[in-house]
C-alpha cells in the first residue's frame, strides 16, 4: 500500500471568534511552501492550543466525502483547511488504520497513535452549527494522529508507505466509537485498550476518563433496593441557625445503594407527620459510605422541613427510596470544575467537591463560588475549606450579602454583596492552567464545566450570564428534581397491568399502588436488565415495546422514539405490556 502527501502545514495558536466567543486555536492555517522538518515531538514551528498529539493527518478523500454530504463547494476547502499538519491521499481509511501502524514518508517514520478527538472548533472551521460535531464523531472519518518515531523533512508529493501493520491492535474507527458511544459501558474493553502499544497520551487520557465516568455510573446500580426502605436517624447536627444535617443508616443493617455526587434521596415522613414525601440532596460523598447525610434548611412555610427540625429525634425512622437525580458531577471531564451556589443550594455541591477531591492528582482545577448572608448562615464553611486545601489549583470566592460584625473579609468571606454580572464575566474570561497529558496548556474560563444550585432566580441569572459570556450551554448543569418524586398526578395508568418479559418467558403483575417503574418491576422479579443512570439519560435500559403502551414519568428526558421505552422512567398506561427482554 502507498499514498502521497498532498500538503504540509504548521501554525501557532491565535485568538479567533467562534460562535460568539473568543477561542485560542491553531486550527486556521494554510499549506506551507517547501519542506517542513518533523522532529521528535512534532513539526518544527507548529504549536497547538490544547491537543497534545504530535501530528494530525487528514485525507483528500475525507474532504471529498464531507463536501459532498454538506453540499459545500469543494474548492473552498484549500489544503490543510481542517487544521492538519499532513493532508494525504491514498492512505487506508480509519476502519483500516490500527493504533501502532507505522508509515514511512521520505526519511520520516510515523506511528498511528490516536483518532482525531474533535471539539467545536472543527464544526466552526467547517462553517457548520456547533451541534454538527455529534455527526462528525458518530461517523468517525476525521483523520488520525501520529507520533514521530524517526525525524526528518516532509514535502508535498512525498510517497507514503506502510512499514508495519499492527493488525491485532484496535482500529482508529473502533477506538473513536469506544470513546464516544454513550451506550458502550464495557469497562473491561476500555481497560484492554489502555494496554495498546503506541496509544497516544491524549487517547489514553480520554480512555481513563471514560472508565472513570462509567465507574461513577455503575455506582448508581450498586446495592439498590426496590421501593421504600426504613432508615434510622443516627445523628443530628446543627450546621447554621436554620440548616440541620441528618445522618441516616439502614434500620436492618446491610449496605446502602451507591450514588453519584449531586444526587438526592426521596424521603417519606411518618404518618403522624402527614406522610409527606420530599426530595433532599445528599450533602456528603464517599464511595464506601454505609450511610447518607441530608442537610435541610428550615423553611417558614415548609411543613416537612419544620417537622424535621422540630420533631425528628435520633433513633427515629424514615422511609427512603434509593438515590437518584441527573444533576451529577462528571468526574471524567478534564476541564476546570466551577461550582456556583447560593444558600442551601450548597448541599449537593459539597458532595461534588468531595467527589472531585477523590480524583487526587488527576483532579483538574476547581473554582468554588458561594453566596450566603453571613457566617452565621454559611453552611459547611469549614468543611469546604478543608477539602479545598487538598485540591491542587483550587480557588474560593465566598460572597456575604449581609456580613456580621465579626465576619472577617479575606478570612470568612472574599467579597461583599451578591454574585453580579462582573463576577460572571470574570469567571468566563479568566485564563486557567491545565496539565494535559504531561503538557501545561492555558484555557479561557469559558471552557469549564459549570454546576449551579440555588433559588430559581439565582440559577436563571447565572445561567443567562454564562451563556452571554460565551459559555456553551451544554457545559452548564443546574439542579432539577426529577423522576423519583413519583409525581404521577394526571397520568393515565391502570390499577394493574400484566407485563410480559418475552425473552425471559415471564409474565408479572404491575400494581399502580406499588408505584414501581418497569425497570424496578423487572428487577424485583429476577429479570435482568442492563442499566446505569436510572434517570432516563444514558439509554442503557432502553428496549423495544412490542405491545401495549407506557407513560413517561419524567418529562425532561428525551423521547426514545417509536416502539422504544426507557424502563427506568416508564410505567404502564394499558392493562397489558409486551417487552422485548
Amino acid at each position: 500500500m502507498s499514498g502521497q502527501v498532498v500538503a504540509v502545514s504548521v501554525a501557532r495558536p491565535q485568538w479567533q471568534e467562534m460562535y460568539g466567543r473568543q477561542v485560542f486555536s491553531s486550527i486556521v492555517r494554510t499549506a506551507s511552501e517547501g519542506s517542513v522538518f518533523f522532529a521528535l515531538g512534532g513539526p518544527e514551528g507548529n504549536e497547538t492550543a490544547v491537543h497534545t498529539e504530535e501530528v494530525y493527518a487528514c485525507s483528500r478523500e475525507t474532504y471529498d466525502l464531507w463536501a459532498h454530504r454538506l453540499r459545500v463547494d469543494r474548492s473552498s476547502w484549500l489544503p490543510c483547511h481542517w487544521g492538519e499538519n499532513l493532508m494525504v491521499e491514498g492512505m487506508p481509511s480509519e476502519e483500516e488504520l490500527h493504533i501502532g501502524d507505522r508509515f514511512r514518508i521520505g526519511a520520516v517514520l510515523l506511528e498511528v497513535s490516536s483518532p482525531r478527538i474533535p471539539c467545536f472548533k472543527l464544526s466552526w472551521r467547517l462553517e457548520q452549527p456547533e451541534a454538527f460535531l455529534h455527526e462528525l464523531i458518530a461517523d468517525g472519518r476525521m483523520g488520525c494522529y501520529f507520533r514521530v518515531v524517526k525525524p526528518g523533512a516532509i514535502t508535498a508529493g512525498d510517497q507514503i508507505h506502510r512499514t508495519f501493520h499492527a493488525n491485532s491492535s484496535i482500529t482508529v474507527a473502533e477506538l473513536t466509537k469506544l470513546l464516544h458511544d454513550p451506550t458502550n459501558t464495557d469497562i473491561d474493553a476500555l481497560s484492554r485498550v489502555l494496554a495498546t502499544p503506541g496509544l497516544g497520551d491524549q487517547a489514553t487520557t480520554m480512555v481513563r476518563q471514560r472508565i472513570s465516568s462509567l465507574r461513577d455510573g455503575h455506582l448508581t446500580t450498586r446495592d439498590r433496593w426496590i421501593g421504600w426502605r426504613s432508615f434510622v436517624v443516627d445523628s443530628i447536627r446543627k450546621e447554621t441557625v436554620d440548616v440541620t444535617s441528618f445522618n441516616l443508616s439502614p434500620a436492618t443493617g446491610g449496605p446502602v445503594a451507591g450514588y453519584r455526587a449531586g444526587q438526592f434521596l426521596t424521603v417519606r415522613l411518618p404518618e403522624d407527620a402527614g406522610g409527606l414525601v420530599r426530595n433532599w440532596s445528599i450533602s456528603d460523598f464517599g464511595s464506601d459510605n454505609g450511610s447518607y447525610r441530608i442537610s435541610i434548611r428550615r423553611h417558614p412555610d415548609g411543613d416537612a422541613s419544620r417537622w424535621m427540625h422540630d420533631q425528628l429525634t435520633e433513633g427515629s425512622t424514615l422511609e427512603i427510596r434509593p438515590p437518584t437525580g441527573r444533576f451529577v458531577l462528571d468526574r471524567g471531564s478534564i476541564l476546570r470544575t466551577v461550582l456556583i451556589s447560593a444558600g442551601i443550594g450548597v448541599t449537593p455541591l459539597v458532595a461534588m467537591l468531595k467527589a472531585h477531591a477523590e480524583r487526587g492528582n488527576e483532579a483538574p482545577p476547581v473554582l468554588w463560588l458561594h453566596v450566603a448572608r453571613s457566617r452565621a448562615e454559611h453552611a459547611f464553611a469549614d468543611e469546604v475549606d478543608v477539602v479545598m486545601n487538598t485540591i491542587r489549583g483550587a480557588t474560593r470566592r465566598v460572597f456575604y450579602s449581609a456580613p456580621g460584625v465579626r465576619d472577617e473579609l479575606g478570612n470568612h468571606y472574599d467579597r461583599s454583596g451578591r454574585i453580579g454580572p462582573d463576577d460572571i464575566r470574570e469567571v468566563a474570561s479568566e485564563e486557567y492552567r491545565l496539565s494535559l497529558s504531561g503538557r501545561e496548556v492555558r484555557l479561557p474560563g469559558a471552557d469549564s464545566d459549570f454546576y449551579i444550585c440555588g433559588p430559581s432566580a439565582f440559577e436563571k441569572f447565572v445561567r443567562d450570564e454564562l451563556i452571554r459570556r460565551g459559555v456553551n450551554y451544554e457545559a452548564i448543569n443546574s439542579e432539577l428534581f426529577v423522576p423519583d418524586t413519583r409525581d404521577t398526578a394526571g397520568l393515565v395508568r391502570p390499577a394493574e397491568a400484566a407485563v410480559r418479559f418475552l425473552r425471559s418467558g415471564r409474565t408479572v403483575q404491575w400494581v399502580r399502588d406499588d408505584d414501581l417503574t418497569l425497570l424496578e418491576l423487572a428487577e424485583s422479579h429476577g429479570v435482568h436488565v442492563d442499566s446505569s443512570c436510572r434517570i432516563g439519560t444514558c439509554g442503557t435500559c432502553e428496549v423495544q415495546i412490542l405491545g401495549g403502551s407506557v407513560v413517561q414519568i419524567n418529562d425532561r428526558i428525551s423521547d426514545p422514539g417509536p416502539g422504544r421505552v426507557k424502563l427506568c422512567s416508564a410505567q404502564p398506561s394499558t392493562g397489558e405490556i409486551d417487552l422485548d427482554i
